[in-house]
């Protein structure tokens, strides 16, 4: 887990915290991948980190590059599917009580107003580096 106090940015509040995994369509279906990763959702972004010893720099996804949300069912796993201004779209799913409330907290984020003071703009570095991570699983 991460040090909250080292990750949130000026004016930024924490709306929930999560421990997800990236779900993938195979042959054989629906499957979570390993790591699982900790889903921190603030008013100005969702930081993606995944749980194993070695410590990774998070990824963070802007409120703004998020075009939508939406509950979806994958075979015997309820998830969230979140598509990106990229293109991506990211399956996440998470225990069967926290589904939906996974869901509204990022659509709380993508209505909060989060003022001119906020311009973290994600690295180019950083999204190859979550677009290659979820290729690789």
């Amino acid at each position: 887990m991460w040090d909250e106090d080292a990750i949130l940015l000026p004016g930024e509040n924490k709306l929930g915290q999560y421990h997800v995994a990236i779900i993938r369509r195979t042959q054989s279906g629906w499957v979570p991948t390993v790591p699982p990763l900790n889903a921190l959702v603030t008013n100005y972004r969702m930081v993606l980190q995944p749980q194993t010893r070695r410590q990774y720099k998070p990824a963070s996804i802007p409120s703004y590059s998020i075009t939508h949300v939406s509950e979806v069912e994958l075979g015997p796993y309820r998830g969230v599917r979140i598509a990106l201004k990229t293109g991506l779209r990211l399956y996440l799913t998470v225990n069967w009580s926290q589904g939906d409330e996974l869901s509204s907290t990022i659509k709380a984020m993508l209505i909060t107003p989060i003022g001119k003071t906020f311009t973290l703009k994600p690295q180019q570095s950083d999204l190859s580096r979550l677009i290659q991570f979820i290729s690789e699983l």
